[in-house]
Parts: structure tokens; sequence; C-alpha cells
């Protein structure tokens, strides 16, 4: 949405001498008609996590300012980023940092990614409610998504083939869990998610697909949890309590599986773009986070 200045009358002369020297100045690379206003939208772009994150943001932030044209979508963390880089999206929402290959395409495209910490988020480790046990270690997740356990007896379950329940490669989620349990934080970097993993394109399709498959294991973002599935405790890498998957086990650093979430820009915003992201990461922001199950950032 562009807001335009009062318009003034100008002799045809003129008027071609400021078209000639606006075709000069570049106006083919989406720069601001002389006389025209800021651009008065933010796009953001990505992360499935973040998506309800930044939808009620949206609704938010339009209550006060309501001529700021807010537009949100998902795909993923890694579509957001390319978004970005693209210049399709004033934001890249991601549940995952940025990747160094991604920073060495952006810089080679002009951009230069600048990275936002706006909420943080433990994913929860989901199994179907008739499902019974309680609770598994990082170790033992690890080896049903990596392949090594096939069938509930190997961790202690009643018995059955598992039926793995990831999400897909363009997930910041994905990136994330691969890293904090399937490498087990990086100590056994030759694993990989198993091949018979059933790679879901949201957060939402994971949790269905887990509320209706009895044999099902699998991931979402803590703020997606419902009375649908039943999210596993876990025992951390060289730990021997298990730890519930909630928000205060997030924010006192216990929860092994947990991350930051984040907002990436072109540069340090200015404008509307920081006016909005000012918000976000401000008390009524932060107050969205905590309300749809997150962890604000002002309590770590």
């Amino acid at each position: 949405m562009m807001r335009f200045r009062r318009q003034v009358t100008v002799s045809c002369a003129a008027a071609a001498a400021a078209a000639a020297l606006w075709a000069v100045a570049g106006c083919d690379r989406g720069q601001p008609m002389p006389g025209a206003g800021a651009p008065r939208r933010v796009r953001q772009i990505g992360s499935t996590t973040v998506l309800p994150l930044a939808e009620e943001w949206r609704k938010g932030f339009n209550k006060a300012e309501p001529d700021i044209d807010i537009s949100v979508s998902g795909g993923g963390s890694g579509t957001g980023i390319k978004a970005l880089i693209a210049g399709t999206a004033e934001i890249a929402n991601a549940s995952r940092e940025i990747e160094p290959k991604e920073v060495e395409q952006a810089r080679a495209g002009g951009v230069e990614p600048v990275e936002h910490t706006v909420a943080y988020d433990g994913i929860a480790v989901i199994v179907h409610p008739s499902n019974p046990l309680e609770e598994l270690s990082v170790q033992q997740i690890s080896n049903i998504f990596s392949g090594r356990a096939t069938d509930w007896r190997q961790v202690g379950g009643r018995g059955g083939e598992i039926q793995v329940i990831s999400r897909d490669s363009a997930s910041g989620t994905y990136e994330a869990f691969k890293e904090l349990v399937v490498t087990m934080q990086g100590r056994e970097r030759e694993r990989d998610y198993a091949p018979a993993a059933l790679k879901q394109t949201s957060n939402q399709a994971v949790l269905a697909l887990c509320a209706r498959t009895k044999t099902a294991i699998g991931y979402v973002g803590l703020g997606y949890l419902d009375d649908s599935v039943r999210a596993l405790e876990v025992i951390p890498i060289d730990g021997e309590q298990a730890v519930a998957a909630t928000v205060g086990e997030v924010t006192a650093g216990r929860y092994p599986v947990a991350r930051a979430l984040y907002c990436y820009t072109n540069g340090e915003p200015s404008g509307v773009l920081k006016q909005y992201l000012d918000w976000v990461k401000g008390p009524e922001g932060q107050a969205i986070v905590e309300e749809l199950g997150f962890v604000p950032v002002r309590q770590k």
C-alpha cells in the first residue's frame, strides 16, 4: 500500500525532465517514485512454527496501525529465507538459524540478513494418547528417528512397529530437531532421519497424523500441543530425570529440546518495518507469544 503526497501542478517540460531523471535513478529496481511515500507494507514468509504468532501479531499491530499492510504466509523456514533473498519478503520467519550457505547466497544478491530473536519454543515429542509410554531419553528418540529402533519394545513400549512422523526438509523444526535430537547435539553427526519417516509439510499435519495413528511418534512446536496427542517427557543427554515439555521448563532451561525463533530482515530495519518489529518484541507482541504457549524473549 502506498501513501502519496498532495499532487502539485507542473509543466509538461518539468514532468518530462522528472521522468527522465527517474529512469536514470533506477525506477525498475522498485524504488519509490519521487513524491511517493515510503512503502507501508510488511510481507512475512516462512516457518510454520512462527506462523500462528505472526498471524496474531498482524491482528494486534493492525488494531493500532490499520493503514500498514501486514501479510503473513508459511511454507517453512527455508522458503522464508529464499523469499528474503529474492526481495519478495521484508521478513523471513525462521525456527532455525540462517545457514552459512544462505548468508553467502544473500550477500551475493546484495542482501545482508540481520537476525532478530522474537520468541523461544520447545519441540514436543508426541505420541497417540493410547501409547502407555510416559518418557524417553534423547538417545532413545534419536534411535527411533534414525531408524535404529523400529519396534516399540526396543524402547520399553508394549510392542508394534513404530511409525515415524517428521517435518519435511524445508522446515526449521526439521533442522532443529535433527541437531538437538537425531544427532544428539552433534555427538552423532552421521545420524540422519530414517528413510521410512513420513515427512509432513506443517506442524498441524504432524499433529493430525499422530492423533489418528496409534503406533506413531512425531514432534511439533510447543504452541501446537492439544488433547488429540500426548507429549512425552524427555530425559536429557547425560541426564537421569525426565523433563516435561512445558513453557515453564523451557523458560528454566531444563527441557532439552528447545530453540529460539527468529525474524530475519535485509539489513537493520527502518520505517514501518522497524515500527512493526519493535512492537513484536515489545510488551504487546510478547504477551501474544505467552498467550500462544511460546516463551517470551523477556523471560530468558
